[in-house]
């Protein structure tokens, strides 16, 4: 049974791939779907680790695992098949490769650079008090007290900065060796601020972006380019507990990276599925609506990261924070039903593919949408509330820093009509 359960994992984010893939080849965007992001995501962060933990024969992780990758995709092929009856004879933009080569959506460099450097100045207060995290003693200490509403201008608008200097949009076309000159600095600051995510969005934004630009990628620098995060990684994971590391490591990253990366997500999940509804009830979508909680007769409603999080690691002092991410809130507040919620992840996600197959030449939405993507796909470890704050930003960002509007609006239109 045990075993089963673990093939079942694989087999179910296999099964949804292969559901999201047509999807993928309509749009045109292939393997740059974000369908097909979301679904690479679930099997790093939840797949393998759920696997692992049915072997040992905790199975309830790797069920939940796989009936969401199915829940999604399905939904995203239901999705993909009515915009294929309700389009018509209408030709996909995407597919079709005839995309008008002037720019629908053209940035303003003054308003790009400007909104990175308020997401800057709204963290310096932070930075002043504590210090840079990666030079002070207490890196995680110093790390724990950026977080909040402040920090999150920066993760959309230091990394639309980079796309928009990638493309050649922001600094110009000329001097691409000193384009990736201040990629590489704007990469540096925040590994300076001992964040492995920052970074890792960062990264991610380019690649995702620079691809379906149609970029042509080659293989050997997807490969070295995933060695330095795995090394970047590591490090940071060292540098952020020295003295539990010190003198072993090389051992200490890669056992931290494999917890982080691979397990503690699983992990994470079975805790929740120990506690609810065993201990406490289903919250019923409470969690989302905690500072509403008094008015409504609960002012208990728990932060589910820091509520879980000594059940995971008991005993240890000052407890941290566990992302339970969509699939541990989804648990957490409807439990089986949860699962619904990956049904309206995958025809958003779906309709987000519509949308950047129909925009990819505008360079505010392809931006915007890429940001999207990696927000989306980012939900092993964001919550329902936080995508949504997010993706408000990322909505502001593009009303702000590029033009070209109108274009956008029909664009949406039809895909919210299924017309795309």
């Amino acid at each position: 049974m045990n075993v089963l359960v673990a093939v079942l994992v694989l087999a179910a984010i296999a099964a949804a791939a292969a559901l999201c893939w047509p999807a993928a080849q309509r749009t045109g965007l292939r393997l740059w779907h974000p369908t097909l992001a979301w679904l690479a995501l679930h099997a790093v962060f939840f797949g393998l680790g759920s696997a692992r933990l049915a072997l040992d024969g905790r199975t309830g992780p790797g069920l939940y695992v796989a009936a969401a990758a199915l829940v999604f995709g399905a939904a995203v092929a239901l999705s993909d098949r009515l915009a294929r009856r309700r389009a018509g004879g209408v030709p996909d933009v995407g597919s079709q490769g005839d995309e008008p080569s002037a720019d629908a959506a053209p940035l303003r460099p003054l308003a790009v650079v400007g909104l990175a450097a308020l997401g800057l100045l709204l963290v310096l207060p932070t930075l002043v008090r504590v210090g840079l995290p990666i030079l002070v003693e207490d890196i995680t200490g110093a790390r724990s007290e950026l977080a909040g509403p402040e920090l999150q201008l920066l993760r959309v608008a230091v990394p639309a900065l980079a796309l928009g200097i990638a493309l050649g949009t922001v600094l110009g076309s000329r001097g691409r060796l000193a384009s990736w000159l201040v990629i590489a600095v704007l990469i540096v600051l925040e590994i300076a601020l001992a964040s492995r995510y920052l970074a890792a969005e960062l990264v991610a934004v380019l690649y995702i972006g620079i691809g379906l630009a149609g970029w042509r990628i080659r293989p050997r620098l997807v490969l070295a380019g995933a060695l330095i995060a795995i090394v970047g990684f590591g490090g940071i994971q060292v540098l952020r507990a020295y003295d539990q590391a010190a003198g072993r490591e090389l051992a200490f990253a890669m056992e931290r990276t494999v917890n982080r990366v691979v397990l503690v997500q699983p992990r994470t999940l079975e805790a929740l599925q120990a506690a609810i509804p065993a201990e406490q009830p289903y919250f019923a979508g409470l969690t989302w609506l905690r500072r509403l909680g008094p008015a409504l007769g609960r002012p208990d409603i728990p932060n589910l990261g820091y509520w879980v999080y000594p059940r995971i690691f008991p005993g240890q002092t000052p407890p941290g924070y566990a992302a339970p991410g969509l699939i541990g809130e989804a648990w957490a507040n409807f439990g089986p039903f949860g699962l619904a919620l990956f049904a309206l992840l995958g025809v958003a996600t779906e309709r987000l593919g519509a949308f950047l197959s129909r925009r990819r030449s505008a360079t505010g939405d392809l931006i915007a949408g890429t940001l999207a993507v990696v927000f989306l796909a980012r939900t092993h470890a964001l919550g329902l509330n936080g995508l949504a704050f997010l993706l408000v930003l990322v909505v502001v960002w593009r009303i702000v820093a590029a033009e070209g509007l109108a274009g956008a609006h029909s664009a949406l239109r039809d895909v919210l009509r299924w017309r795309a």
